[in-house]
């Protein structure tokens, strides 16, 4: 299947950018039709042209992205705009002013938004202004009134937009915490039952063969082959209850590639590439460290709105450095949302030296750790 060329935001909104494509057409054609070829109708098209490839410039970027050159051709297009409502004897340059208004949302607050279209509102009164307040003011306010109501149309439509992607990002960081509980629950269960089994049937074989072995020893030779029997099948019931306890504990051993695997499968969209992967001695330390990385997986979905992850480890001697990069999407360089998270993993990690930093790079974050491995 072939790929659009056009970005995302572009083929969901195809529509709204056509009308505005056939808005901006319409109205050159209105404001030139008339005129004779001269200098007027050259500079009259090229303010057209210029509007319009400031105006392409902002609708093809990306609106979640901040951007200094756009709010620079923002100020292109009004100064635009007003010169033509200047030069214009028909009256229809200002419906431009809607098309600026709809640029808005993405760039601006609502209240610095309608500050600014305030201020272009009076600077469009004091062009068309001729003496007459009432009519200058009715001509103007129809106007302002058409930037308000296509300021709020994509300001709904980008606020529906942010609330579906922060529902996915709770709805898959709600899908990782159900599977964290759910692997808990089960290593936990498991753990009770093989203590159980070691603590109370294990101790009480023992006994029972203490028991069989001093009795043997004191009743009479026609009984001793019955009790060497059941003192040898005591032994063998103490040896098969031993082998479940160590073949519990056994499968209780972790695999961080296969549980972070686990983990990522689980949610919707994202993926995750193992570079390199490493043998942990201590089981403490693996349990802790896939805390740190599940914690690492919930945070990306949560503050970078992340879907690729990448796993690479390095072992140099007792020496540990794992990282989990992932293309999450970068709003605050200071890090002053991890603060917290950060310092629960160093705690989780203390006993083996560890240490964790968030690294910050163009295209998403990467979460070091730094541990000693051991032996438990």
């Amino acid at each position: 299947m072939l790929k659009s060329p056009l970005p995302e935001h572009l083929r969901k909104d195809w529509l709204l950018h056509f009308s505005g494509f056939i808005t901006w057409s319409v109205i050159c054609y209105l404001s030139l039709v008339n005129l004779d070829f001269g200098q007027t109708f050259v500079l009259k098209l090229l303010a057209f042209i210029i509007f319009y490839l400031s105006f392409a410039w902002i609708v093809f970027s990306d609106k979640r992205a901040e951007s200094k050159i756009n709010k620079r051709l923002l100020v292109v297009e009004v100064v635009t705009v007003l010169l033509l409502i200047s030069s214009d004897i028909y009256n229809v340059a200002a419906i431009l002013l809607v098309l600026i208004a709809t640029q808005l949302p993405s760039m601006f607050t609502r209240k610095k938004a309608l500050l600014l279209m305030f201020f272009i509102t009076v600077a469009h009164f004091t062009i068309v202004y001729d003496g007459s307040f009432i009519s200058g003011f009715f001509q103007v306010i129809i106007y302002f009134m058409l930037q308000v109501f296509g300021f709020s149309a994509i300001e709904t439509i980008l606020r529906e937009a942010k609330a579906k992607e922060e529902l996915a990002a709770i709805n898959q960081e709600l899908l990782a915490t159900r599977f964290m509980l759910k692997a808990s629950s089960k290593k936990q269960e498991r753990l009770r039952i093989s203590r159980d089994l070691h603590d109370a049937i294990g101790h009480q074989l023992t006994a029972l063969s203490l028991n069989l072995e001093v009795a043997k020893h004191k009743v009479s030779e026609e009984f001793k082959p019955l009790l060497q029997e059941n003192l040898q099948l005591a032994k063998t019931l103490l040896s098969n209850v031993r082998q479940v306890v160590k073949e519990m504990r056994e499968e209780e051993q972790i695999d961080l590639v296969s549980s972070l695997e686990n983990l990522i499968n689980q949610l919707p969209n994202c993926q995750l590439t193992v570079k390199s992967s490493i043998d942990i001695n201590s089981l403490q330390l693996k349990q802790q460290l896939m805390f740190c990385l599940q914690e690492g997986v919930s945070n990306a979905l949560r503050h970078g709105k992340a879907n690729l992850f990448t796993l690479a480890c390095e072992k140099m001697g007792n020496s540990l450095v794992i990282n989990l990069s992932d293309n999450g999407t970068v709003t605050n360089k200071n890090n002053e949302n991890f603060g917290s998270g950060l310092a629960g993993m160093n705690e989780r990690l203390i006993d083996f030296s560890g240490k964790v930093d968030l690294i910050v790079n163009d295209s998403g974050f990467t979460l070091k750790i730094q541990v000693e491995d051991c032996y438990d």
